[in-house]
């Protein structure tokens, strides 16, 4: 069984409720975490998307180069994790491209995917994404009770890539139908909070329904000694700090498990992209 790895490459404090003056004065720490999903990656000759903040990239160069030195895809994450939906046309702009270019720099080669913030895409967004020079989106998922991610009305029945607009395609995120809701079922908190073979079996019948999944991780959900500042509720505690210990064990068992590649290799309408 096949599936897309990627990792949205941020650090702990990366928020949208935090400016980037207060990131400055955090300790960046995702580059041990980023470092252990690199090594598992070479273990089981798995290649993955990163998905590149652009302030990340301005502090750490040298770790952008070495994920793609090790033969891995780099695309945007934006610059500034900004919420879509709460930029302006002109600010948006300026974001993806200030990032882009940073990156385009570092590797000395064209970056053609983006992933949104939080999935927070929006239509305009996606017209913004083509004049910039990008070939494909990964930020939409069927509808979802998750407030943050955007509503575009995707269907749960949706399989694989499909061109969302003229020159421009999307590489959606996978939900489970259960009980006529669709639950996320990509990664990322859901990955850490669901029992590893529930999220298995889910895995598994996505891809046999659809033949595609798309898998995300950040490197933060591995780093359990974090400081942990987004407990302001309960459900807030559980989402980003529950199962940190167990990430890295729970990665491993999904890369024995399935055969994982990056974006560009996995789906063949984005590979020949590039």
């Amino acid at each position: 069984m096949k599936m897309a790895f990627t990792v949205d490459v941020e650090d702990w404090f990366c928020s949208p409720n935090l400016s980037l003056s207060e990131w400055a004065d955090c300790e960046l720490r995702l580059e041990q975490p980023v470092h252990q999903i690199l090594d598992l990656l070479d273990e089981y000759e798995a290649t993955g998307t990163f998905f590149v903040l652009g302030w990340i990239a301005e502090k750490r160069p040298d770790l952008v180069k070495e994920i793609y030195r090790r033969g891995h895809e780099i695309a945007s994450h934006g610059y500034s994790h900004r919420l879509v939906y709460d930029q302006s046309t002109l600010e948006f702009k300026a974001d993806i491209r200030l990032s882009k270019d940073i990156l385009e720099h570092l590797i000395g080669s064209k970056v053609t995917g983006y992933r949104a913030p939080c999935f927070s895409m929006t239509d305009w967004g996606l017209d913004i994404l083509i004049e910039e020079g990008f070939a494909y989106d990964s930020s939409i998922s069927p509808n979802t009770p998750n407030n943050l991610y955007s509503k575009f009305n995707l269907s749960s029945k949706v399989a694989q890539s499909f061109k969302i607009k003229d020159h421009l395609w999307e590489v959606p995120l996978p939900a489970f139908r259960l009980g006529g809701v669709n639950i996320p079922w990509g990664g990322g908190g859901y990955f850490r909070i669901y029992p590893y073979r529930f999220f298995y079996s889910g895995a598994r019948k996505i891809i046999g329904d659809k033949d595609y999944f798309v898998y995300y991780i950040h490197p933060y959900d591995l780093d359990y000694d974090q400081p942990q500042i987004f407990n302001t509720s309960w459900s807030n505690g559980i989402r980003r700090y529950y199962g940190l210990r167990d990430t890295y064990a729970k990665i491993k068992q999904l890369l024995s498990d399935f055969n994982c590649m990056s974006i560009s290799k996995y789906d063949p309408q984005i590979g020949g992209i590039h």
